[in-house]
């Protein structure tokens, strides 16, 4: 097993890191070739107002930076995922899956589009610092309401059917003083065999979502023992530290990414701070800056974690549960539990399933 999972971890590691650094690479052949201008041409030929023919723009342009990408994106989410039979998708399903994907990232990311060309017209010394509040802005927003809005376009939520399973729960909920609008089931396993959970939502929106492949494979025990750990999360306010330390490395990278905007867009001899070049050369900036905050942000994520770990083993007590669950994970998820460091650093968000372990047989002998 751990010879296959090893196949595959490697091989979603190696497209991970493709796709990384494939993106700023596409973004500067697309600026060096002069292919936004091209689109800028296109979506004046039929005289509209700047917004609208902005909006035409963004379309043309994230249409065909969505066709450069579609074979690593079809190849790891479908091919591959089917390969190690870890997919119940039919290629329908998958084709549909990825237009709600495209509808909902447009409906998201173009209010936010129209209002950095508005920051740059209008306010071209400080947009950066206009763009960097209202990202922030809408990530709390998102945050806040993805549980309820777009979960659902997706995934069905369900009360927990086990009676059993939910008295146990109820009980953890309890004992922690946990307050929100519920623990959940949901229905995964129409797409995938991976097992997950997760603590989502902010407010009275916070609610704990337990994938239904984690319910129908795991023991109350060790399903326990996952749902402490996100209620970790919750005790120990990393969703705020989170939304917090990206507001953060928000305001890093656009007020870095200014500096570099502006040489870049006299290297271009672009006419006006807010061409709709301009908007490709920002975004293939900050993508840069992002690339180089990853260790970063990774190490702080990985750090919460771990808190969130020593939460469930405290909380449960049952640290044999909890080291059970972790072998199941690294089993049905083909999870590498031992990668690379550099894999370490750039791509995970969660401490490896072996480390995972060995804090719980430390934090066993300790006890």
């Amino acid at each position: 097993m751990q010879d296959k999972a090893k196949q595959y971890s490697t091989i979603k590691h190696r497209i991970a890191l493709i796709n990384i650094f494939l993106t700023p690479i596409l973004l500067w052949i697309f600026l060096i070739a002069g292919i936004p201008t091209y689109f800028k041409s296109i979506s004046q030929l039929t005289p509209h107002n700047d917004y609208v023919n902005l909006i035409i723009f963004c379309i043309l342009a994230g249409a065909f930076y969505y066709v450069i990408k579609l074979p690593l994106e079809f190849y790891s989410g479908y091919v591959l995922e089917h390969k190690f039979s870890l997919s119940n998708q039919t290629l329908k399903d998958w084709v549909f899956r990825e237009g709600k994907k495209n509808i909902i990232a447009f409906i998201i990311s173009g209010p936010l589009v129209m209002a950095l060309y508005t920051f740059l017209k209008l306010y071209p010394l400080s947009w950066w610092l206009w763009t960097a509040l209202l990202w922030f802005s809408i990530s709390i927003i998102l945050a806040k309401f993805a549980p309820v809005i777009i979960v659902p376009i997706f995934y069905k939520y369900s009360p927990i059917k086990d009676a059993a399973l939910e008295s146990k729960l109820s009980q953890l909920v309890s004992r922690v003083g946990f307050k929100a609008s519920g623990v959940y089931e949901l229905d995964i396993s129409r797409d995938t065999k991976k097992a997950n959970a997760a603590l989502l939502g902010l407010g009275r929106q916070k609610r704990i979502v337990l994938c239904d492949t984690l319910i129908s494979n795991f023991s109350h025990d060790e399903i326990e023992s996952v749902m402490a750990h996100e209620l970790g999360h919750h005790k120990l306010n990393h969703m705020w530290k989170l939304i917090i330390s990206g507001g953060v490395f928000t305001f890093i990278i656009f007020f870095f990414a200014n500096n570099l905007f502006l040489k870049l867009h006299n290297f271009f001899g672009y006419n006006m701070l807010y061409d709709y070049e301009s908007l490709v050369l920002i975004y293939f900036i900050v993508v840069l800056f992002n690339i180089a905050l990853i260790p970063a942000a990774n190490a702080f994520s990985r750090r919460l974690e771990k808190d969130a770990d020593e939460f469930s083993l405290k909380t449960t007590g049952n640290i044999s549960a909890f080291i059970s669950t972790m072998k199941k994970l690294s089993e049905q998820n083909l999870a590498d539990t031992y990668p690379g460091r550099f894999y370490e650093i750039m791509l995970y968000d969660h401490p490896p399933i072996a480390r995972r372990i060995a804090f719980a047989e430390s934090f066993k002998q300790s006890a």
